[in-house]
């Protein structure tokens, strides 16, 4: 069996397992064949995402397609695209670490963090490196697709991150069957699908000059996001664009709607009891189930990975944001290079311990991911199948486990609307009493108390 692959038969049952990511990668095909099945993704309602549909008769032709929520071989992937397993199963493969940030003035401000992102893509485009790069382009909560970027000027509707679900595979195909050169944008799952699929599709492996990762802590259904908007008096309904990292790093939430913009708080300059319900809202119940289930948070398949470093020295009030940069391949780090020489990025020093401390609970958890696949089967979650790095036993310990429990429950009970009005007691319990640290205990007691 291909890499990655799973017989097109499947894919209904991965979705009702709650496997699917809507990636979309199951609409390309391995063999390029005239007589291939045609699988396209459909918005489900029920599931509150995009998930593959193709009709009875394609459904039972003996294909493969790539599909990172059902398989992540982290082992036979590394080994395959890395010639090994990385000396650091932490952080992975790579050769260079450093911060960053776009010297455009504008491009950093429009950036989800440092603006990087753009500026790479933008010297691939101004050096004749790349045709086209593929982005997630819009900020509707319901229109946000993969697109090909054609040229550099249109990065600025790229620009940003998305945390609701988007049709990333919306022009996969047209990707596939081009003959442009391309530089790849996605999540970590849409990396490593990427590169399973160019071990197959040497004609894809030969056009993709670079591959950008975005640090990911999980994708969560809109509905979640609508019942933290609502406690600030917006109505989810008539959102027409929603930008999740308005202003000074690390951003606020925007949204637009036909009568006015509310621009409302995430984590930073929120009060303690807000925050609580912005986790319940971003980081609970509503996250897709496989995002619970993850071995990769820092895109380990990438050429160059990028994501937010959440360390004290970043958190300047007025700061146009910074980027956590890790360059993994050769490709990755001469690109870099190339970036800085013609002053489109100025890079600064960042360590690997402090990339790992700016990654802090979602780096450590994702790494346990084999852990978390064995508390969901305890709890009749069953789980994508999943290899991890040799060495992260080591770093195991009994909080990991707990928050395994906590965060699948989450996940396992979100149907059960008559415990919703129990969310924030619950929360109000999980912040207090699950850290194991009595300092930190009646530190967090004194800030509820405060209401800061």
């Amino acid at each position: 069996m291909t890499l990655g692959a799973v017989n097109l038969s499947d894919l209904p049952d991965i979705v009702n397992r709650g496997q699917c990511i809507g990636c979309g990668f199951c609409q390309i095909e391995l063999d390029r064949s005239a007589n291939s099945a045609a699988v396209r993704m459909a918005w489900s309602d029920s599931e509150e995402y995009w998930v593959p549909s193709l009709s009875e008769e394609d459904e039972s032709k003996p294909e493969q397609r790539i599909c990172p929520g059902a398989t992540m071989d982290m082992v036979a992937l590394s080994a395959r695209v890395f010639g090994r397993q990385p000396n650091d199963p932490i952080v992975g493969e790579y050769s260079r670490i450093a911060s960053g940030y776009a010297s455009d003035d504008t491009t950093r401000r429009a950036a989800a963090s440092g603006g990087i992102t753009t500026a790479l893509l933008s010297h691939l485009f101004e050096s004749d490196a790349i045709d086209a790069a593929y982005c997630t382009f819009g900020r509707s909560p319901k229109e946000g697709a993969g697109q090909m970027v054609r040229s550099a000027r249109d990065l600025k509707n790229a620009a940003g991150s998305h945390y609701h679900p988007v049709n990333f595979g919306h022009s996969l195909k047209e990707l596939s069957r081009s003959n442009a050169r391309f530089a790849f944008v996605g999540l970590p799952c849409e990396v490593a699908a990427m590169r399973e699929l160019m071990l197959v599709r040497r004609d894809i492996a030969e056009r993709c000059v670079l591959i950008i990762g975005l640090f990911c802590g999980g994708v969560n259904r809109f509905s979640g996001i609508a019942r933290y908007l609502s406690y600030f008096g917006v109505d989810p309904v008539a959102i027409r664009e929603i930008d999740y990292r308005d202003g000074p790093w690390p951003g606020q939430i925007r949204a637009t709607t036909d009568k006015a913009e509310h621009r409302i708080p995430r984590i930073f300059n929120n009060s303690r009891w807000r925050i609580l319900r912005y986790v319940i809202s971003f980081q609970g119940y509503w996250m897709l189930p496989r995002c619970r289930i993850c071995p990769d948070q820092i895109a380990d398949f990438a050429d160059i990975a990028l994501g937010d470093p959440h360390l004290a020295r970043f958190k300047d009030k007025n700061s146009p944001g910074h980027s956590a940069i890790v360059a993994r391949t050769k490709r990755g780090a001469e690109v870099l290079t190339e970036a800085q020489a013609s002053g489109l990025i100025a890079l600064e020093s960042l360590s690997r311990d402090e990339l790992v401390q700016s990654q802090g609970y979602t780096l450590e958890n994702r790494r346990q991911a084999a852990l978390y696949a064995k508390v969901a089967k305890s709890l009749g979650i069953i789980s994508p199948y999943l290899t991890t790095y040799q060495g992260l036993e080591q770093h195991r310990t009994a909080h990991q486990t707990v928050y395994a429990y906590v965060d699948l429950i989450k996940i396992r009970v979100r149907g059960w609307r008559w415990l919703r009005p129990l969310y924030l007691p619950i929360q109000v319990f999980e912040y207090l009493f699950l850290t194991f640290s009595v300092r930190i205990l009646f530190e967090r007691l004194r800030k509820l108390a405060k209401g800061v």
